[in-house]
C-alpha cells in the first residue's frame, strides 16, 4: 500500500512539474521571438544552459543572437563618433575647397582689372597655384587613410608654389609698370626676367609671407583632415575587434542573458553580474585604447582653429599688396632689371582680348562661405565628451533590458538562480582588475590589432600637437606683420567686410552646363582656368581699388 502511495505521489509531482514548466516557457516566449529562437525545439537540453525550455538548436540561436546584440549595443557609440569625425572632415574639406575657388575668382578679377588684355598670361600661373592648394587639401580618401603614413609631408610645397607663381607673373607685372600696352617682351627677355626674379625681388617680402602662411595653415588643415579620418578608421577597427571576440565571451553572454529564459524565468540578469561579464569579456579587449583615445581627442581639440580659412580669404589681398609694392618701387626694380637683363627687348603685341568668362554663374549665396569657427568649436566640444569612450564602452551593454535590470534591488538572474548577486563588482575593465573578476577565469585574450591602434592614435596626437604648437609659435609674429603692413590685412579673424559678396555673384563661375553649383556642401571639380565674370559689374576690394588709383596716377604722370 505504501509503495502505491509513493508511486502516485511521484506521478503527481511529475505532472505538476510538467505543467509548471509549460507556464514558465510561455513566460520566456517573447524573449525567444525577439532573438529569432521561437521555433519549437525538441532536442536534448543545450550544453551551456541545460534548461527545459531550450534544446541545443534554440540555445545555439540564442548564443548567436545575444552575441550580435551585444556587439551592436557596444558599437553604437563608436559608430556615432566615427560618423561625427567623417562628417566634420567632409564639411571642412568642402568648405576650404569651395573657398579656394572663390579666392581664385577674386584674384583673377584683380588681374583682369589691372592687366586687361595681358591678364590672359596670368591664367596658367594662377591656376597652377590654386591647383597646388587644392592638392594639399585633397588628402587620401577615407577608405585608404589607414595605409597612409602619418609622418608623410604635404604633396606640394606651397611656399615654393607661391614663389613660382610670383616669378611667373613678374614679366606681366613689369610690363604693366613700363606701360607697354601695344608691345610685349620678346621670349628671351621674358625668360631673363624670370631668371632675375631673385635678384630683383620686385614684390618685396610679400611672396615669402604669403608662401609661409599658406604652407603653415593649409598643411595644418591637411593634417587635421587626415587625423579625423585616422580616428574614424580606428573606431571602425574596434568594431571588427568586437565582432571577432572569443567563443568563451559568447558563452558568458548566453549564460548571463539567455540561461534564465531557458530555465523558464523571465527575470533579466542582475546589473552587477552584467557589469562583471561586460567588463571582463568585452571591455578588457579595448582597455588599452583608454589613454591613446583621450590623447587623440585632445590633439584634435588643439587644431580645430583652422587658419587655412583666413589664409585663403587673405590671399587676394596679399597679391594686391605685392602689386602695390612693385608699383611703389618701380624705379628700384627698373635699375635692377637693367643690370640683370639690359633695356627692355620688345616686339609688336598681337591683338589682345580679355579672358572669356566661364559659362554659367554661381548664385551669390552659394559661395558666401562663412568661417567654420562656430561649427568647429561645437564639434570640438562634442568630441571632448568622448574622451572616456573606451572606459565606459562595455558598461553600455548593461543599459539594455535584455542584459540587466535597472538596479540591484529587483529580483534578477545571478547566473544560477533568480536571486541576489552577491559576488564583488570589479571597478573597471582594465586588465589589472580582471584578476579579481569572479566571472573571468585566466587572463582575457588580447587582439594584436588593439596595440597597433593605440600606437596609431598616439602618433596622430603627436602630429596634431606639433602642428598646433607650430601655429601658436608663429601666430603672434604673423599678426604683428599684418598690423605693420598695408591696409586690408589684420590680425586674427578680421576678414574684409565685403569678402563674401565679392567673387561669388557677379564674378562667379559655374559648370559648363550653365547650372549653378554649390561648393559649400560638396567638393567642386578642379579647374585649370580661373572662373571669371559671366555678367555684371565687378566689385574690387578696397586695396584693389587703391591699386587701380595708383596705376591711373602713374599712367597720367608718364
Amino acid at each position: 500500500m505504501r509503495c502505491l502511495v509513493v508511486i502516485l505521489s511521484v506521478v503527481a509531482c511529475a505532472r505538476l512539474a510538467a505543467g509548471a514548466s509549460g507556464v514558465s516557457c510561455a513566460l520566456a516566449d517573447e524573449f525567444f521571438v525577439r532573438h529569432n529562437a521561437s521555433a519549437d525545439d525538441g532536442d536534448l537540453p543545450g550544453p551551456i544552459c541545460g534548461g527545459h525550455c531550450c534544446g541545443r538548436g534554440r540555445e545555439a540561436r540564442l548564443r548567436s543572437s545575444l552575441r550580435h546584440a551585444a556587439e551592436t549595443s557596444v558599437a553604437a557609440s563608436t559608430k556615432w563618433t566615427a560618423e561625427l569625425l567623417l562628417s566634420t572632415r567632409r564639411s571642412l574639406q568642402d568648405h576650404l575647397t569651395g573657398l579656394s575657388h572663390q579666392s581664385q575668382n577674386k584674384t583673377a578679377t584683380l588681374f583682369t582689372q589691372l592687366y586687361r588684355g595681358h591678364a590672359t598670361r596670368t591664367v596658367q600661373p594662377l591656376a597652377t597655384l590654386y591647383d597646388d592648394i587644392r592638392i594639399v587639401l585633397r588628402s587620401n580618401s577615407e577608405r585608404d587613410i589607414s595605409s597612409e603614413s602619418l609622418s608623410a609631408g604635404a604633396p606640394k610645397d606651397l611656399a615654393a608654389s607661391a614663389k613660382k607663381f610670383f616669378r611667373d607673373i613678374f614679366p606681366v607685372a613689369y610690363h604693366n609698370v613700363l606701360k607697354l600696352d601695344s608691345k610685349q617682351f620678346t621670349p628671351e627677355y621674358e625668360a631673363c626676367l624670370k631668371d632675375a626674379y631673385d635678384a630683383v625681388q620686385p614684390f618685396g617680402d610679400v611672396p615669402q609671407q604669403l608662401g609661409s602662411s599658406l604652407s603653415r595653415s593649409l598643411e595644418a588643415a591637411r593634417a587635421l583632415l587626415q587625423m579625423l579620418a585616422v580616428g574614424a578608421d580606428a573606431l571602425a577597427t574596434t568594431e571588427r575587434v568586437l565582432s571577432s571576440a572569443s567563443d568563451v565571451c559568447a558563452e558568458r553572454l548566453l549564460k548571463a542573458a539567455g540561461c534564465a529564459r531557458c530555465h523558464g524565468h523571465s527575470a533579466p540578469p542582475c546589473r552587477n553580474y552584467c557589469l562583471n561579464v561586460a567588463r571582463g569579456c568585452i571591455g578588457s579587449l579595448l582597455t588599452e585604447l583608454d589613454g591613446p583615445w583621450s590623447g587623440y581627442v585632445e590633439g584634435v581639440e588643439r587644431l580645430t582653429k583652422v587658419d587655412a580659412d583666413v589664409a585663403l580669404r587673405e590671399l587676394e589681398t596679399k597679391v594686391s599688396k605685392a602689386i602695390m609694392y612693385a608699383l611703389e618701387n618701380r624705379a628700384v626694380s627698373e635699375n635692377k632689371v637693367r643690370q640683370e637683363c639690359g633695356p627692355p627687348s620688345t616686339m609688336e603685341s598681337p591683338s589682345l582680348s580679355s579672358p572669356h568668362p566661364t559659362p554659367g554663374s554661381i548664385r551669390r549665396e552659394n559661395l558666401r562661405a562663412p568661417p567654420p569657427d562656430t561649427e568647429l568649436l561645437q564639434f570640438a566640444a562634442t568630441l571632448a565628451s568622448t574622451k572616456k569612450l573606451f572606459t565606459s564602452l562595455a558598461d553600455r551593454l548593461c543599459d539594455q533590458p535584455d542584459f540587466a535590470v535597472e538596479d540591484n534591488t529587483e529580483r534578477c538572474w545571478n547566473g544560477n538562480a533568480v536571486a541576489d548577486y552577491t559576488k564583488p563588482l570589479v571597478s573597471s575593465a582594465s586588465l589589472s582588475d580582471q584578476k579579481y573578476n569572479p566571472e573571468i577565469t585566466g587572463s582575457p585574450p588580447q587582439d594584436p590589432r588593439v596595440a597597433g591602434l593605440a600606437d596609431r592614435l598616439q602618433q596622430a596626437r603627436q602630429l596634431l600637437v606639433s602642428y598646433s604648437r607650430s601655429n601658436e609659435a608663429s601666430a603672434e609674429a604673423f599678426m604683428q606683420g599684418d598690423e605693420a603692413g598695408e591696409e586690408g590685412s589684420g590680425s586674427g579673424r578680421n576678414y574684409p567686410d565685403d569678402y563674401d559678396t565679392e567673387g561669388s555673384g557677379d564674378d562667379g563661375s559655374g559648370d559648363h552646363d550653365g547650372q549653378g553649383k554649390t561648393y559649400i556642401n560638396e567638393s567642386p571639380p578642379d579647374s585649370s582656368t580661373p572662373r571669371t565674370s559671366a555678367s555684371g559689374a565687378l566689385h574690387p576690394s578696397p586695396l584693389a581699388a587703391l591699386v587701380l588709383v595708383a596705376c591711373t596716377a602713374l599712367k597720367h604722370r608718364t
